[in-house]
């Protein structure tokens, strides 16, 4: 029968043995090592490129959200005057660090195209008649309940709204562009 110092030194070896690696042996033993281990892993994955994809599309659509409400201007990218479609999406984005094309048809031209069932937050989505391009929305959620975007309506300015359950935006449904491909 091992002593306990025994069964210690036999489990620190079976350790030493399986893992491999030296710091996972210090961070079996050392609270603080742990710590400091986490945090870096949290860095690391914070840094990442899945990470800076997520904080960019996150940040779309709260960037466009702070607006709801701002009144509809044509052609217009500055929130004092008001947006257009197009307006907001470029401005969003501006924020962001990217530089997007100013028109809905632009847009729609310079980015992966994924159908609207597939386009994930921060995607735009995109809104038209017999294929032609004349509106884009900010993908706000995508899933049961519904296709939810942040978007600058001619009669309601900058709204948050489910387009799925509208008649008039639910027929002029087109596709959507991956928001990863525009950067």
């Amino acid at each position: 029968m091992l002593s306990a110092i025994g069964r210690t030194a036999l489990l620190v070896s079976l350790l030493w043995g399986i893992s491999g690696c030296s710091r996972v042996r210090v961070a079996l033993y050392d609270r603080g090592t742990r710590e400091d281990y986490a945090g870096e892993a949290r860095e690391a994955l914070a840094s990442s490129p899945a990470a800076r994809d997520a904080q960019l599309r996150q940040g779309m659509v709260t960037t466009a959200e702070q607006y709801t409400g701002t009144r509809y201007k044509y052609a217009s990218t500055d929130p004092k005057k008001g947006f257009d479609c197009s307006g907001l999406v470029h401005y969003a984005g501006n924020k962001q660090g990217l530089q997007l094309a100013r028109s809905s048809r632009a847009l729609a031209a310079s980015g992966e195209r994924i159908p609207w069932k597939k386009a994930r937050i921060g995607d735009l989505v995109f809104f038209g008649t017999s294929g032609r391009i004349d509106h884009v929305a900010i993908v706000k959620k995508n899933d049961a309940s519904g296709l939810w975007v942040v978007h600058a309506t001619t009669q309601r300015g900058v709204i948050s709204e489910n387009v799925l359950a509208s008649s008039y935006w639910k027929k002029r449904l087109l596709h959507a562009v991956n928001l990863s491909s525009l950067q």
